[in-house]
Parts: C-alpha cells; sequence; structure tokens
C-alpha cells in the first residue's frame, strides 16, 4: 500500500512515493501534519512550494476528480480578505516579505460534497515524487478560514493516503488507508480515518476528547483536541508511519502550530494478506498490496447530508505545503 497525500478539501491528491528523494513543490501540500514524540519521526529535507508559482504543474496532476473551477491560485497578503489578488505577474509582491502565493478554495452555497450539486470545493491527485519504497511520510501545509466563517457541522481537509484511490465515501478500507483531517461544528478538528474498522485497537478508538469508530464512514479520531483558528493561519504537519503488515503498529503524529495534538503509534493501516491491483484506468496505478503511502488533496463541506451544506458561499485559503520522506 503505498503512502498517498489527499486533498480532500476537494483538492489534490499527491503522491508521496520515494524514500531519501526530495522535490520542489509549488505549495507545499494539503495534508496538516504535525509530529509529536513518538520514535517513528526524523527530519529530512522537504519537498517545500516556492513563495510564487503561477500554476500547478510541480504537482504532477494525474487526475483532477472534481471541482477544478473552485480552486484558484492567488498572491498577495490576507488580512480579513484584503490584499488578494488572482495571480498573473508576481513580482510586484516579490518585495514583499510577507505576500506569497496561495490556493483559495471555494465553497459555494449548499454545496456539501463533490458528490452533490451545486460542486463544492476541489480534488486531485498527483505525482510529484516516486513514494512507492516509502515507509514514513510526512505532509505539511498551512490554512486559513475568514473570520466570518461558519463551521456548520464539519468539512474535510488534506491527508495521506495508501492502496487504491477513493479511499473514502464508505469504502471498508481493507484495501486502502486515508489521513484525511476534519473540522467540525466550533472548529473542532480531528483525524478523519479511513483504515480497516474491525483492526484498530480500543486504545485508538477511545482515543479522548471523543473518537467514534462505529461509524459507515471514516473513523472520528481524537475530535476535539485541537481547534482551527478563524481569521489567522493555522499551521498543520502530519506524519504517517505504516504498520507490520497485519500488526497494530502504525505511527500518526499530528502537529498544530508546532504542538503535538495527536501521536499514535497502534494503528493497522494495511493487514497482512495480499490484495489484487484496482483495475481503474480513471485512476493512476497503484500496487498489489495497500502498503506505500501517497498524497491527496482535497477538501469540501460533509458530511453527505444537507445539515452539513454551507449557507453561504464561503473561501479557504492554503499554502506552505511541504512534504518529507523520513524513510
Amino acid at each position: 500500500m503505498r503512502l498517498i497525500s489527499w486533498c480532500s478539501l476537494s483538492l489534490p491528491y499527491l503522491r508521496v512515493l520515494h524514500a531519501c528523494h526530495t522535490r520542489t513543490l509549488p505549495l507545499g501540500h494539503l495534508c496538516s501534519v504535525k509530529q509529536g514524540t513518538s520514535p517513528h519521526y526524523s527530519s529530512l529535507q522537504p519537498t517545500q512550494a516556492p513563495k510564487f508559482f503561477d500554476d500547478l504543474s510541480p504537482f504532477n496532476i494525474t487526475h483532477f476528480a472534481s471541482g477544478r473551477r473552485n480552486l484558484e491560485i492567488v498572491v498577495g497578503i490576507i488580512y480579513d480578505l484584503e490584499g488578494v489578488t488572482y495571480v498573473g505577474d508576481p513580482s510586484p509582491w516579490a518585495s514583499w516579505t510577507d505576500a506569497s502565493t496561495m490556493l483559495q478554495l471555494f465553497y459555494p452555497k449548499d454545496s456539501i460534497n463533490p458528490a452533490q450539486r451545486p460542486q463544492g470545493g476541489s480534488e486531485f491527485y498527483a505525482a510529484p515524487l516516486d513514494l512507492r519504497n516509502a515507509h514514513n511520510v510526512t505532509l505539511v501545509y498551512s490554512i486559513l478560514f475568514p473570520s466570518d466563517f461558519e463551521w456548520v457541522k464539519g468539512g474535510k481537509l488534506p491527508g495521506l493516503y495508501g492502496g487504491h484511490t477513493r479511499c473514502s465515501g464508505g469504502d471498508d478500507a481493507f484495501e486502502c488507508f486515508s489521513t484525511r483531517l476534519m473540522w467540525r461544528a466550533d472548529g473542532d478538528g480531528e483525524l478523519y480515518l479511513y483504515a480497516p474498522k474491525d483492526r484498530q485497537t480500543a486504545s485508538l478508538c477511545n482515543a479522548p476528547p471523543l473518537s467514534i469508530c462505529d461509524t459507515t464512514f471514516g473513523l472520528s479520531i481524537a475530535r476535539g483536541s485541537f481547534q482551527f483558528a478563524r481569521g489567522s493561519w493555522t499551521h498543520l504537519r502530519q506524519t504517517v508511519v505504516l504498520n507490520t503488515p497485519g500488526v497494530q503498529d502504525g505511527g500518526f503524529l499530528l502537529e498544530v502550530d508546532g504542538n503535538p495534538v495527536i501521536d499514535r503509534a497502534d494503528v493497522l493501516y494495511r493487514d497482512a494478506r495480499e490484495y489484487p491491483a484496482p483495475e481503474d484506468p480513471d485512476y493512476p496505478p497503484t500496487p498489489s498490496q495497500p502498503s506505500q503511502p501517497e498524497d491527496g488533496g482535497g477538501t469540501f463541506f460533509g458530511g453527505h447530508d444537507e445539515e452539513f451544506a454551507t449557507p453561504k458561499d464561503q473561501f479557504v485559503w492554503f499554502k506552505d505545503f511541504a512534504i518529507y520522506i523520513n524513510s
């Protein structure tokens, strides 16, 4: 199973595939990652986003799953939505030390998820690095919710995934995993985990303040362990360490603004058995066993019911993307 980076903000899916190899990205990436005290973290040079860019070419996008029109590249400074302009020639901003290029994500009123109309957020798969041999990967990015952002009941944010694509939407996760983040009501944050539901430890499913594993969809882990800010940047750093096949010893570390908030060493991402490779010509091929991590990006409101829908047009911004292959 490959470790992959997923921007499920209805953002991109970014593959992280090769140990001890780096490449510059235009954005960093969209999978909040923070590391704690577990022994599984080691720091290598990251694939960092340049300060200014004008397209998504460094991501090497292989498939834009949804929401292409909801994603814009902007450059400037955000202070309560002021000072942002659509990117053209970024050179006038180059002398502004606090200006940078950002991804602007749009969630139209009444949008819930990419399968519904209107379509909110954006999702894509990309392959900027070869992660097929990666075992330990870190994804970093920053996110800004405006000061008047309405959380409603929650929404998805980028993370890492392994195995076949589309490890979401109620997938049984026997042949894949994903580690997206979510915001919930009042800005509460959590790990929104897709992994074999009946193979997780009781300790993980009871991680404080609140965890819910008895669900049709993803596992809600450590809900409320951190809060997303409104009106200022939240810096996220997520590290995934693959488990020994069939053993509950996988690592997940999330740091928010430099503070470890979730630090687990008991996750089962992959079972001991082998899996057939999925046959889907619309998505990039995956190996026969769900092992290596990759990167996928996406963001949207939801949930699948109307109670998650945004009551108005809303925007969110992302920057400072980076990916580390630790081993």
